[in-house]
């Protein structure tokens, strides 16, 4: 399943997503900074005109990230003001998708401009100089700060996707979640088969949950809500469940599965060691961050994973440029392209260098993003939050080992 993925000037090649706007789903406020540096850059607007809702988030937003940058001054690196790290990570679960909009940024903003301690909200809607100091103790500050910062986020996020709208709202087809639903439930044809039979409580999720694997099937949202309401009246609801079950799940291996397309012809498979060539970075202290971080990474059992450093024309590279969002050329492509400015020392750089390698071995990412129509908003999610294809606060597992195994052994 391939996808156009474009940000902005730069060509994102994850080629998991309908939407041609690709990013990754727990990005920093520092991250999304850039991509609004980028945007101001290009001379494009992300929207049809400055919604105040959004302007008001990401101006509260910049101004805490100001501040704190301004307090880190004057303390140590043990004692600095930080909000994410790789503790704090959480992932967006598939049944507790994020969900933004002007509207829902607005409340957002609201309810946490009220519940903020007066010290802060004070400095933060000011527009005098900022203070060198935070006035609260620190986990105070760090959990207000952590709320303004993610709705910040959303905001930003709004201003880069929504130009792409109408690509958002086809993105929707790929809507994995009733499929999620009924497994995770183990709700299949025999449930299904007598409509009296179904608990009161899960009426309503199952209409919805086989309207999505309709979408899945047929991308016709008033087609699949009309079949389903039939089904439902006339008792057919396993009929409607058999006939979209297979392109369901297929739309929910797409995530997972390494296409043919991605396969590289230099991995070499073993049982105990599989190895992948690299071109030798000019920089040397770039070799141990790609040779730790990697090979630390992608290791099962008995199993891991050997990168062979060397020069080959046609092989792996590493690239630094100034303010890009990393990404890779294209799923099984040779080219990783980092942030120069982002310090590799860095938990988000160690994370993100680790993942962009599995797009290089072919693998796709296991998150979604699109329009809701009927909830006028935009909605995200991670299939597996444990999984590292699919969250930051996801690692190697026994999923990716196998479906390594089943790409290259065979080769």
């Amino acid at each position: 399943m391939k996808r156009m993925i474009l940000l902005l000037t730069v060509v994102l090649a994850s080629q998991v997503s309908a939407a041609p706007l690709h990013l990754d789903l727990e990005m920093t406020s520092e991250e999304y900074q850039k991509l609004l540096q980028k945007i101001e850059s290009n001379n494009q607007k992300a929207f049809k005109a400055d919604e105040p809702a959004i302007v008001n988030a990401l101006k509260i937003g910049s101004r805490l990230s100001q501040w704190i940058a301004l307090v880190n001054q004057n303390r140590s690196p043990e004692t600095a003001i930080r909000l994410t790290s790789a503790a704090t990570r959480r992932g967006i679960p598939i049944d507790k998708p994020n969900m933004y909009s002007p509207s829902i940024i607005e409340n957002d903003t609201r309810k946490i401009l009220n519940e903020l301690p007066k010290t802060m909200k004070d400095v933060l809607l000011a527009t005098t100089e900022l203070p060198t100091t935070i006035g609260i103790d620190d986990e105070t500050f760090i959990v207000n700060a952590r709320k303004v910062d993610r709705n910040y986020q959303s905001a930003a996020r709004y201003k880069g996707v929504d130009q792409y709208r109408s690509e958002y709202i086809k993105a929707a087809n790929k809507d994995v979640r009733g499929y999620y639903y009924l497994m995770t439930n183990k709700i299949g044809e025999i449930e299904l088969s007598n409509v009296a039979t179904i608990p009161a409580s899960q009426v309503e999720k199952i209409k919805k949950s086989l309207t999505q694997m309709c979408l899945n099937g047929t991308g016709n949202l008033t087609r699949c809500k009309k079949e389903v309401t039939k089904a439902f009246s006339k008792n057919t609801l396993d009929e409607t469940y058999k006939r979209y079950i297979k392109a369901a799940k297929r739309t929910w291996d797409d995530f997972f599965k390494i296409p043919p397309y991605g396969r590289r012809h230099d991995f070499k498979w073993s049982d105990a060691v599989a190895t992948v060539p690299f071109n030798t970075p000019e920089i040397p202290k770039f070799i141990p961050y790609l040779q730790v971080n990697i090979e630390d990474e992608f290791r099962w059992n008995n199993w891991r994973l050997k990168i062979n450093f060397g020069h080959y024309p046609n092989g792996p590279l590493l690239k630094f440029e100034p303010g890009v969002v990393p990404h890779v050329n294209e799923l099984g492509g040779n080219e990783i392209v980092m942030d120069s400015n982002q310090p590799i020392e860095e938990y988000e750089s160690q994370w993100t260098i680790r993942h962009e390698f599995g797009h290089i071995i072919g693998l796709p990412d296991c998150y979604h993003e699109f329009y809701d129509v009927q909830a006028s908003a935009y909605v995200n999610y991670q299939l597996d939050t444990t999984d590292l294809m699919c969250s930051r606060a996801g690692n190697m597992n026994e999923r990716i080992y196998l479906e390594l195994k089943s790409a290259y052994s065979r080769y």
